[in-house]
């Protein structure tokens, strides 16, 4: 006979079939922990479809206020070195000609003579 028409093997001892469940009145076993989570929509009845979904504007980030100011960009950071010499980082933007923008972050020694 081929593999393909072999009947399936009977399920092991540990293995239950059943046809519909619930599982809230499902029974720990030794070493196992079932908790019940209530269901946060109303139960319907008959002839009744209950439409349950979270609220949108709880995790909604809100607009900032009119009066907020982004500023337009990010300070230069300068360090002394010694008497004649300064390091410093800062950022930059430059735009080609075909539309792409290279956002950089520039480091910078400057030295007096």
């Amino acid at each position: 006979m081929p593999a393909i028409d072999t009947t399936p093997a009977a399920p092991a001892a540990s293995e239950q079939i059943v046809d519909a469940f619930d599982l809230r009145q499902m029974r720990s076993a030794p070493g196992m922990r079932f908790s019940v989570v209530r269901p946060r929509c109303p139960e319907s009845r008959p002839g009744e479809i209950v439409v349950c979904a979270p609220d949108p504007d709880r995790e909604r980030v809100l607009p900032l206020p009119q009066e907020f100011e982004m500023p337009s960009a990010v300070p230069r950071l300068e360090m002394k070195l010694d008497e004649n010499t300064t390091a410093d980082l800062h950022l930059q933007a430059e735009a080609f000609p075909n539309g792409t923008v290279s956002n950089r972050v520039m480091v910078g020694v400057k030295r007096k003579f």
